[in-house]
């Protein structure tokens, strides 16, 4: 009897969280990467598109609606229009930027992925018929959550300078790039912990 009570409890409790998780889900906004130089080719960029997406996919969420995914394009518009102006005044200012951009679009938590620099150039050898690769992939990701005022901003690079291989290519390089902003940011984190 005991355990049928304490069963019926903990499923009450599960959907009485859930109904007051759906009256107020958490905004959240996260923004195609900007690419403030090269861009990668449309394989790589669909790649890290995705790595980004399931990084603050939330299980469920068409059920418990825990949280509401804002448009990423007209985001992404927005924090545009609000660097521009900030840029002129400060060119360190894209922090500010997505704490405006919090308040305009009134999101919980901002995720801005950036890719500052991406570049690969290949040279062939005529003596040993090996090729040499040259590879260099700088990333950036702010996530700012209004509920706490927690701005995180991490920066990483890789770079790969030797006989060519695939593991250093700057399509690799960026994927290892934004899996260690993922972790540094604790992004997963702060998403598995709107469910709490």
């Amino acid at each position: 009897m005991k355990k049928i009570f304490a069963l019926t409890m903990i499923i009450m409790l599960c959907l009485t969280s859930s109904a007051l998780a759906a009256k107020n889900p958490v905004r959240i906004a996260r923004l195609p990467i900007m690419f403030l130089q090269n861009k990668p080719n449309e394989e790589t960029s669909n790649a890290l598109e995705v790595k980004l997406s399931r990084a603050v996919h939330i299980p469920l969420n068409e059920t418990l609606q825990l949280a509401e995914y804002l448009p990423p394009l007209e985001s992404a518009e927005k924090l545009q229009n609000i660097w521009q102006k900030m840029y002129a005044k400060n060119k360190k200012s894209m922090p500010d930027a997505v704490k405006t951009l919090a308040k305009d679009l009134n999101a919980d938590i901002v995720v801005v992925p950036i890719l500052r620099q991406y570049s690969q150039y290949v040279m062939h050898s005529n003596f040993n018929f090996e090729s040499k690769l040259a590879s260099f992939v700088s990333a950036e990701m702010i996530v700012y959550d209004k509920r706490t005022d927690d701005l995180i901003d991490k920066k990483f690079s890789r770079s790969f300078n030797d006989n060519f291989s695939q593991y250093g290519t700057a399509s690799y390089l960026a994927s290892e790039c934004f899996d260690k902003l993922i972790e540094n940011t604790e992004l997963r984190k702060t998403i598995h912990n709107i469910r709490n």
